[in-house]
């Protein structure tokens, strides 16, 4: 019988859906109005802003048209600005707000308390191993698959 208990990438994906409940009811008790998919622009936007859409999209592995929605949420709730790309007018570019680098210090210290009660018990060599396995196994995929033959699958078919 199939044990899915027994695959690591059962318990990734089980862990992000804990991570994302948890965070957002920690973000909310502190009266932070931030989604964990919001929490992911900032941190991209607090390293450098500003960035494109489709940059934000391709770091976050979100679709365009997800990234475009989570803006939106984001610039109502005065979290990023968008305005137009100086270099190309035809995009847009997302830069994190006063408000939303106001925000940093106290959503970092939520989101480590939360990273830090995920570790508990844990020991750091474990942890090392982990990361760096979760890295692999993350890069093995982003490189496009190969056929039975030997071919490149495209992303389409």
């Amino acid at each position: 019988m199939f044990n899915y208990e027994k695959i690591p990438l059962h318990w990734v994906n089980r862990l992000g859906f804990v991570l994302r409940k948890e965070l957002s009811a920690v973000f909310r008790e502190a009266g932070h109005p931030v989604s964990p998919e919001e929490w992911a622009i900032l941190l991209v936007l607090w390293k450098q802003s500003p960035q494109t859409p489709g940059a934000l999209a391709d770091v976050t592995t979100k679709d365009r048209t997800t990234i475009t929605r989570l803006i939106d949420a984001m610039v109502r709730k005065n979290l990023v600005s968008r305005s137009e790309d100086p270099d190309d007018r035809r995009r847009s570019v997302v830069a994190v707000s006063a408000h939303g680098v106001a925000m940093q210090e106290d959503l970092v210290r939520l989101a480590q308390g939360l990273i830090n009660r995920a570790l508990t018990d844990i020991p750091a060599d474990d942890i090392e191993t982990t990361t760096r396995t979760l890295r692999a196994m993350t890069e093995n995929l982003l490189v496009p698959a190969q056929s039975a033959s030997g071919q490149r699958i495209s992303e389409d078919g």
